[in-house]
């Protein structure tokens, strides 16, 4: 690769083209992102490789795949934002009256959890520095805790990955969780008293792909996958088609249970908490917003506890009867890991 002798803005934008385009994983999904044709899309990419005289990645008809090369500048670009964003964090503290930015991630499945108060907590920060402009961004699990560690976002709002050990969580509240299927799943039918866990163990389990930590063992087993859904909403989906079992958050699986689109199976042994945290990576330390978002955060949860002490409700369904129509078998099996798995009630 040529040397740099000097870096320039275009350069910088282009390398966060560059950069995208890695994360998203293709052309299209980049598109939709950075909202630019693929033509423009593919001009930039070749700019910033002509820039750098090599070669980055394949695209075409083969698909998108990084060469050594790319991977190479897309970990370096990664470092140089970083070191941009700590940059501004630190001179953003210099002045009080200076509009700042603040960059919030929240984990899908999260705002419209009864007892989150992230919104709360936007407003009340705002009492106090009304200069401060939000950027908030709903994302999945693994893009928040990557871009935590990246610095990349200030603070984020989801379950703790105990992968990124560099990352600092506070405690928010609790998010309760259920294995539900839909009346096309074999087990949808059964009463919990026949239910067995070897039945639950062997039953097509959706996940979310490699970044997967309710069982990572289902993950790593091929022969034991069920189907992937990226985002909440994705994984919802293909529990709901009847193809799968999987993990639904207590709020969101309420509604469909008084319905009967869902029902849990065996919540004494299948149930699930999970404690929600307000995250920060190593750059926060020295962005005192930051770090303030974080108290308005824990306090107003605090308070809410308090005021009133939220006890996990137990799944609300239909009687146990079957189906009005045959359910599909399914062949593929899969194995449980059940250390994650709350004790009963």
């Amino acid at each position: 690769m040529q040397n740099l002798s000097q870096i320039y803005d275009v350069d910088l934008k282009l390398l966060r083209c560059f950069c995208t385009i890695v994360e998203e994983g293709s052309f299209t999904a980049a598109q939709a992102t950075l909202n630019l044709s693929q033509s423009m899309l593919s001009e930039y990419l070749k700019s910033l490789e002509i820039r750098l005289g090599t070669r980055l990645c394949q695209r075409g008809p083969k698909g998108f795949k990084l060469f050594r090369e790319g991977e190479l500048v897309y970990e370096a670009a990664k470092d140089l934002f970083a070191s941009v964003e700590a940059f501004r964090q630190r001179a953003s503290n210099l002045t009080e009256k200076a509009e700042r930015e603040l960059v919030i991630g929240i984990q899908d499945n999260i705002v419209d959890n009864p007892r989150s108060r992230v919104a709360e907590a936007i407003g009340r920060f705002e009492e106090y520095y009304p200069n401060v402009r939000f950027r908030v961004e709903v994302m999945l699990g693994f893009q928040l805790t990557g871009r935590l560690a990246d610095g990349l976002v200030h603070v984020g709002v989801g379950i703790v990955n105990d992968h990124f050990q560099q990352l600092s969580a506070e405690y928010l509240f609790d998010e309760q969780a259920w294995i539900c299927c839909a009346p096309e799943h074999p087990l949808f039918g059964v009463p919990d008293a026949e239910i067995t866990p070897e039945q639950i163990a062997s039953a097509a389990y959706a996940h979310r792909g490699n970044h997967e930590f309710y069982h990572p063992d289902r993950v790593r087993n091929e022969a034991g996958r069920g189907d992937i859904g990226h985002g909440a909403q994705a994984h919802l989906v293909l529990i709901l088609s009847g193809r799968n079992i999987g993990y639904v958050p207590d709020h969101v699986a309420q509604a469909y249970f008084a319905t009967g689109q869902l029902r849990p199976l065996r919540p004494d042994i299948t149930r699930l908490v999970n404690p929600i945290s307000a995250i920060t990576g190593p750059s926060t330390a020295d962005f005192k917003l930051a770090r303030r978002f974080v108290d308005c955060l824990v306090d107003l949860h605090m308070e809410a506890a308090e005021a009133a002490p939220a006890k996990l409700p137990p799944p609300v369904r239909r009687s146990e009867r079957a189906p009005a129509y045959a359910a599909k078998p399914r062949s593929e099996p899969a194995v449980i890991e059940k250390n994650r798995v709350a004790q009963p009630c």
